[in-house]
């Protein structure tokens, strides 16, 4: 009886044991391609499939391709020039590269709420609109330089007004509220005839990592989106689970974000290959479709892979082995898509490794001149950006009285009118200004805990509800987090929220 010779252990170069796991990952790259010797399809026509099968066309691919490199130079330029402190922000979004198609397959009016791993998504949503550069705003962004467009140079965000992607800061779940709040929001404003900012058949886009679908605040927002679906009402928010299985150097159990969410009544759960742009794409667009057509929250469980560590500052040599570093590194999304390209025959390997090094040389052209923009220097203009002060403004406004009739007719004549009746308390000052806020902007909304039939715990809101109906006062899950998530998102879509928490203490648990 033969006994079978124990499994070899992999020979690992020794390039691959070194501490720059970027210089590791962008040499990868390079000798993946120039060592590349597989078959050689015919070129396919530009509407045509990338591969037999495949429902990415060529020139869908090619732009995809590119809107990856992209974000891979940013990525790699961030990690040099740190060093040399002239860029201030090393978490990338190398491995999550396949989000790209979540932006092609999306709107640039879809609001997105994006966590820090978009690189690829900005790249390609830049394409939305002519005479937009997503390597120079980016690059300014990095450089914490004050002409960037998304903060001003205050902090590294992905951002863009035009593009309707709402900066997020510190994104570990705080953004999925606001996010569903936004998705409500388009729905509410066609119920009281407010006119959006964007279409009505538009949908909220929210990314974020596994890791992050554990927060309280993750959950509290699916919790929401959910009971809103349950009692068929719309919520078109297509959440994006951004799987790399690991969470700072915490991993996540093999399987959990598939079980956790597959099988959730009212989220709609699909899974789509973020690493391979030929076979996700497909997927990718059912869920987009299906949220838009629906209406209903939509599970985007997007498989993904963290290549070069959580940031610039963690030396995943020191806790992870090599052999597992090398393993992750193999699964690099870029390696798959050059094998597209080169095996369908759209592009050559001198034509790649140009194109590689092309914008190489256009990311570090442009955080060379971000380099020389000026920065935030005094205090007058960091604080330029907030609420101004101006209180010329706020008497005009506070003065104008153009709804005369729509007051005789809430407060039931002349005589009834505050300014005509004797001093009450303060409940009662607060639920007559509330009436007259409503008469004046007819965007105004009110929502909480038991402010609609019952005025609240105080009365302050009685009578809201009678004169205004369900669709301005209504009464929402009993969730502090989701009453705030909702008055952000319906001032992102422009309408006047005004949200009730009946306690401080309530509060604490909102304020994430």
């Amino acid at each position: 009886m033969s006994v079978a010779a124990p499994a070899k252990t992999p020979v690992i170069a020794a390039r691959h044991r070194g501490l720059n796991r970027a210089d590791i990952c962008d040499q990868n790259f390079i000798e993946y391609v120039r060592d590349w010797d597989g078959p050689v399809r015919q070129a396919p026509a530009p509407d045509e499939a990338v591969l037999p099968g495949s429902a990415c066309t060529a020139a869908d691919f090619l732009d995809l391709f590119e809107s990856q490199l992209v974000s891979r130079h940013l990525d790699l330029m961030a990690r040099v020039l740190r060093v040399r402190n002239r860029v201030f922000y090393t978490i990338g979004s190398s491995g999550h590269e396949g989000n790209a198609m979540v932006a092609r397959l999306t709107r640039h009016t879809d609001p997105a709420f994006l966590h820090y791993r978009s690189g690829a998504f900005m790249a390609e949503r830049f394409r939305k609109l002519p005479g937009m550069d997503p390597i120079m705003d980016s690059a300014l962004s990095f450089a914490a330089s004050k002409d960037d467009p998304a903060s001003g140079g205050r902090h590294k965000v992905w951002g863009s007004k035009p593009l309707w992607v709402l900066p997020q800061t510190s994104t570990i779940a705080s953004h999925l509220p606001k996010a569903l709040g936004t998705a409500l929001a388009i729905e509410q404003a066609r119920r009281i005839g407010h006119a959006l900012p964007v279409p009505e058949d538009s949908i909220a886009i929210c990314s974020f990592g596994d890791a992050s679908s554990n927060h309280a605040t993750a959950q509290t927002a699916f919790n929401a989106a959910g009971w809103t679906a349950y009692q068929k009402l719309p919520a078109p928010v297509l959440f994006v689970c951004e799987d790399n299985g690991i969470g700072i150097s915490v991993k996540t159990p093999g399987g959990w974000i598939e079980r956790n969410f597959s099988e959730r009544r009212d989220l709609d759960y699909f899974y789509a290959d973020g690493l391979d742009l030929a076979s996700g794409y497909a997927d990718v667009e059912r869920a987009v479709a299906h949220c838009r057509r629906t209406r209903r929250p939509t599970f985007l469980h997007l498989r993904t892979t963290r290549i070069m560590g959580h940031a610039g500052t963690d030396f995943e040599i020191e806790w992870r082995s090599v052999e597992e570093l090398v393993r992750v590194e193999a699964g690099d999304p870029l390696l798959r898509s050059a094998a597209i390209a080169l095996e369908s025959g759209l592009l050559g390997k001198d034509e790649v490794l140009a194109r590689y090094e092309t914008i190489r040389a256009r990311c570090f052209a442009a955080a060379d001149e971000a380099d020389r923009r000026p920065k935030l220097s005094e205090l007058a203009e960091i604080v330029a950006p907030l609420a101004p002060y101006t209180p010329g403004a706020v008497k005009a406004e506070a003065e104008r009285c153009d709804y005369s009739e729509k007051r005789l007719d809430i407060f039931g004549g002349e005589s009834k009118l505050p300014e005509n009746l004797p001093p009450r308390h303060l409940a009662i000052q607060i639920n007559q200004a509330l009436h007259d806020l409503f008469c004046k902007y007819p965007q105004a909304l009110l929502f909480g805990e038991d402010v609609a039939q019952k005025g609240g715990v105080y009365t302050v809101t009685k009578g809201l509800h009678k004169a205004f109906r369900n669709a301005r006062v209504f009464n929402t899950l009993l969730d502090e987090t989701i009453i705030l998530g909702l008055a952000q998102g319906y001032a992102n879509m422009g309408l006047l929220p005004i949200p009730e928490i009946q306690y401080l203490a309530y509060f604490h648990n909102a304020c994430d």
